[in-house]
């Protein structure tokens, strides 16, 4: 949605906001469920509520002191920042990525002010950070247990299916979202890559579940974030509408995207 500039539309704004909530909803279950309570826990909370009040400000004054210089000084604080947190979480038997999500909605507002932050951030979460995660998340995956478990994984594949169908066809129709946004709101809303590979795996380091169903849960999310989204990018995406100032806040990199989609770009005269 961000390449194709649906993000800056109503549709994409509803969608990125929907998983915002039930992504971190999926993060405060694992945490709360599952964390040892005690000392730790309770520091960890404190912390990171301190560190998360002052991050916004903090990060202001860094873009407008010593901000976009060679030696990046504005990344060095978010991912200091980010790896104190998230190492903090792990030591308190929480869910290291919870802290980073909350992060990113506190500074959101300082990302939206300053394009040259979001996008060094992004090319170093797109392009380092999240490979290695998800090559450590396949790597864990064992080729025989595909076999033995293709029925369970069609299984649960059709039961997310049906059950993700289930909650937003219905609220997307209540709405009133035409047709065509609805089915594409409804096949989005029924991925979930990152986060689902992030419970699997805190399960099986937690020894809540087993290689073997790790291996089965790991492919279901694998499916049901590409088979839903290949269709919908493929049958049901909105059209959209990129003017001038869209395509300038959106960079270069997404604009080449964007006319290789042969998606024509808005007419200056208007």
């Amino acid at each position: 949605m961000v390449e194709t500039g649906l993000n800056r539309q109503d549709i994409g704004k509803l969608i990125l906001a929907a998983c915002f909530v039930t992504d971190l909803g999926t993060v405060l279950a694992l945490g709360g469920l599952f964390a040892s309570y005690g000392w730790l826990l309770l520091v960890f909370v404190v912390v990171t509520a301190f560190v998360l009040f002052f991050l916004p400000r903090t990060l202001r004054w860094v873009v407008a002191n010593v901000g976009h210089r060679v030696s990046e000084p504005e990344v060095k604080v978010i991912f200091v920042v980010l790896l104190a947190l998230g190492g903090l979480a792990t030591a308190a038997g929480s869910e290291a990525v919870l802290p980073a999500y909350v992060a990113g909605l506190v500074v959101a507002g300082v990302f939206m002010n300053d394009r040259v932050v979001l996008d060094r951030i992004r090319t170093i979460a797109f392009a380092l950070l999240t490979p290695f995660f998800f090559l450590r998340a396949g790597t864990l995956i064992t080729a025989s247990t595909l076999v033995a478990g293709a029925g369970v994984i069609a299984t649960l594949f059709f039961v997310k299916m049906v059950t993700k169908f289930m909650g937003v066809w219905p609220v997307a129709t209540a709405f009133r979202l035409p047709k065509n946004e609805r089915t594409y709101t409804t096949l989005l809303m029924a991925t979930g890559l990152t986060f689902g590979s992030i419970s699997a795996l805190y399960g099986l380091t937690h020894h809540l579940i087993n290689e073997a169903q790790y291996t089965e849960l790991v492919t279901v999310v694998i499916l049901s974030a590409f088979v839903p989204t290949l269709i919908a990018q493929q049958f049901f995406r909105p059209s959209i509408d990129i003017t001038v100032e869209e395509q300038e806040a959106l960079g270069e990199e997404d604009i080449s995207l964007l006319h290789r989609r042969a998606i024509p770009p808005a007419d200056e005269n208007k």
